[in-house]
Formats: structure tokens, C-alpha cells, sequence
């Protein structure tokens, strides 16, 4: 498949990582940590956890085998379903305790196949993505799908209702098949050498401001099909674009920031909803009023 227009992981991937270096790794991430309060733990891989060719075989079954280890209930790796079979799921398992599950994520971005495949080229059908939901099914994993906000192409306000039908669309999946799913909403942001560098340098793309992630995330909470505790805010880059990266004016990108992150933590609305500024109402001026 091409890469896809936005992404700039290849840029960074090590093309020679051992089985030592995971270890490693590993060790390090876990020795800083202090575990009585994380119930988590993320394996984001900026590729396919699945894929042999990016990680072994071994260096996943060692890395669950020490998950094993931590009082954490879940673990979650990201793939492309291209690698993703219910063996290889159940053959990790067998490294984890019983009461501890493995969330499956992918990266659906928008269930517009249009912008999904035509604008961002991600080379995903939904009956790719229904595949995956099977799989999460049939392994008893819950999944975890990444929704893009505001892909090349879209004003703000397509940008909340592209994001919305996202998230609407992965509920209605993963409930017709009884299964957990959470949705991850990632505000754009620029790397670099990507084919959106080059849209956004010249002015043909505007990064999303932080006011359409808030009412993206509000909305969503209002869906029919929407299940509870299940919306998360990516609210960094990975280190990879620098200052490129969602904002407001200025003035209240770390409040609005600090009051995403709390959102996190606790799924409540509270925090977004007593959150003002003057860029806000101009924001509401041009978003709100399309949205009707």
C-alpha cells in the first residue's frame, strides 16, 4: 500500500531492532513507572505490532510475558489488520494472565471512504475494518479505532461532523457484535517530509483549532450508539512535528490543553464545557452556524 499522505513514522522507524534492543526498552519505560495507579499498558508501536517484519514474534511474546508481571488489566498494540489473525491474538494471550485482556487498535482515521482512502490513502475498506472487529470478537479483545480530526479537504465544521460519523460508525460495529470499543480522536498535526508538509507550507492546509476537538468530543458523548468511558484525546505528536500541532490563539491553548487531558482521566464534560475565550466565539461564529 502507499503511505498514507499524513504519515511520517517511516521517517523515524529503526530499520535494525533486536530482540535485546526490546528488552531494553522495555525495561527502561517500566523501571520509571510506579504501577498502583495505571491499569493500562500501551505498546504504540508507529507501525504494526502484527507485522513479523517489524517485530518478532519473540520480542512480542516477551513483552506480554513481562506484562504478565504488572498489576495492569489491559494491554493495547496497534496493527493494520493486513497482519492481524485470531492465532497470533491467542498465541498472545497465552502469555498474559487470564484476567488480563489485549485491546486491539487501528487506524480507521474517517469512515468516509473518500477522505480515508482517496485523500489520506490508508488502503482500509470497512469490510477490512469489519474483519478486524470480527477478530476482536472472536478473541474476546476489545477495540480501540483512531479517528483523524480534519483530514485535507474539510472546513472546520465538516471537520467535527466527519469525526462525529466516525465515531458513530465504529459504535454501531462494535455494538452489532457485542464487543468494547473506545474511539481515539487525534487533532492533525504536520511531520515532516510528509506529502502534508508540502499542503501546509503552502497555505492549502490549516491545522484544526482545539475548540472543533472539544466539540467533536461533545457530540460524540450524545451519540445514540455511544458507549460509556470510551473517548479518548490524543493530545501530543509523537515528537514529530515540532510546534505544528493544533492550537487556539494563543492564550488559552494550555488551559484548553490541561482541560483535555483531565478529560481523559475522568470522561467528564465538566471540564471542556466552562472553558471560554474570545477565539471561541469566533470559532463558534464560523463552526457552529454550519453545523446547524
Amino acid at each position: 500500500y502507499n503511505q498514507c499522505t499524513m504519515c511520517g513514522f517511516d521517517n523515524n522507524a529503526g530499520k535494525k531492532v533486536k530482540l535485546w534492543n526490546i528488552k531494553r526498552q522495555y525495561q527502561n519505560g517500566v523501571s520509571e513507572e510506579d504501577f498502583s495507579d495505571i491499569r493500562r499498558i500501551d505498546f504504540p508501536t508507529a507501525g504494526s505490532f502484527y507485522n513479523d517484519r517489524e517485530l518478532s514474534p519473540e520480542s512480542r511474546n516477551y513483552l506480554f510475558s513481562e506484562v504478565s508481571k504488572l498489576p495492569v488489566d489491559s494491554v493495547m498494540v496497534e496493527t493494520r489488520v493486513d497482519y492481524l489473525t485470531e492465532e497470533k491474538v491467542r498465541e498472545s494471550k497465552r502469555y498474559l494472565r487470564d484476567d488480563q485482556s489485549i485491546e486491539l487498535a487501528i487506524g480507521l482515521e474517517s469512515s468516509d471512504d473518500d477522505i480515508r482512502n482517496k485523500v489520506l490513502r490508508k488502503g482500509l475498506s470497512k469490510k477490512s475494518f469489519e474483519r478486524f472487529a470480527d477478530i476482536c470478537k472472536n478473541t474476546d479483545s476489545p477495540l480501540l479505532a483512531y479517528i483523524l480530526i480534519k483530514s485535507p479537504t474539510l472546513s472546520e465544521a465538516e471537520a467535527v461532523q466527519d469525526a462525529v460519523q466516525t465515531a458513530d460508525y465504529v459504535y454501531k460495529i462494535a455494538n452489532e457484535r457485542g464487543i468494547k470499543a473506545r474511539v481515539a480522536f487525534k487533532p492533525m498535526f504536520i511531520p515532516e517530509g510528509t506529502e502534508l508538509e508540502g499542503q501546509y507550507l503552502s497555505g492549502e492546509y490549516k491545522l484544526p483549532k482545539l475548540w472543533t476537538t472539544i466539540e467533536t468530543v461533545k457530540r460524540t458523548s450524545q451519540l445514540a450508539s455511544y458507549q460509556p468511558d470510551s473517548i479518548f484525546v490524543g493530545m501530543f505528536d509523537e515528537d514529530l512535528s515540532g510546534d505544528r500541532f493544533s492550537s487556539n490563539c494563543g492564550g488559552c491553548n494550555s488551559e484548553v490543553v490541561e482541560a483535555l487531558k483531565k478529560f481523559n482521566g475522568t470522561q467528564e464534560l465538566f471540564e471542556l464545557e466552562k472553558l471560554s475565550c474570545e477565539c471561541k466565539t469566533e470559532w463558534e461564529l464560523e463552526v457552529i452556524g454550519e453545523l446547524q
